[in-house]
């Protein structure tokens, strides 16, 4: 039912036999059984000027809500469940960012890890193929240092030994 119903469709709308009393769930239904609530409160109030004349708004929005017969205090109370159901739904979200938080710091331990294990094996490939590279040329002499080692078919001798037994 509209504000500015005709008056036969508010005598229909409104109108109550004797034997039936109406129901207290009746008195918030002003729009044909929907619900008046918080959230419709809310939209009614983004559309009016509540800035430039708050109580004014105020006054005229208490005004025609009680001419609907819905009553401020069911609305409060709608507010109240809403604003304890929104709280929850925000405790959870953060529960859920801790969570993710707490993940994401996990895994950027496990990559600070494998990133230490590559720099660690990429090092010891470097120095294992550099000594691979110097396995191939001759080792230079270093001043005092005892003769090479030469190895023969009978085991290891140095130079000299093996020119002395020759058989």
């Amino acid at each position: 039912m509209s504000i500015f119903a005709k008056k036969q469709d508010w005598d229909r709308d409104t109108k109550v036999t004797a034997d039936a009393a109406p129901t207290p769930a009746a008195s918030h239904t002003p729009r044909g059984g929907s619900h008046y609530g918080i959230a419709e409160a809310i939209q009614l109030l983004r559309g009016l000027p509540v800035d430039q004349n708050p109580d004014l708004v105020v006054r005229v929005v208490r005004a025609t809500l009680a001419s609907l017969s819905v009553h401020l205090a069911d609305i409060i109370e709608d507010a109240n469940r809403k604003q304890k159901t929104t709280q929850a739904k925000i405790a959870s979200e953060h529960a859920k960012v801790a969570d993710l938080e707490k993940q994401l710091a996990d895994h950027r331990k496990e990559i600070a890890a494998l990133e230490a294990d590559l720099k660690e094996t990429t090092t010891v490939k470097e120095r294992l193929q550099m000594a691979e590279k110097s396995a191939g040329a001759p080792a230079p002499m270093r001043a005092g240092a005892s003769a090479a080692v030469v190895t023969t078919l009978l085991g290891n001798k140095s130079p000299d030994e093996a020119s002395h037994h020759k058989d």
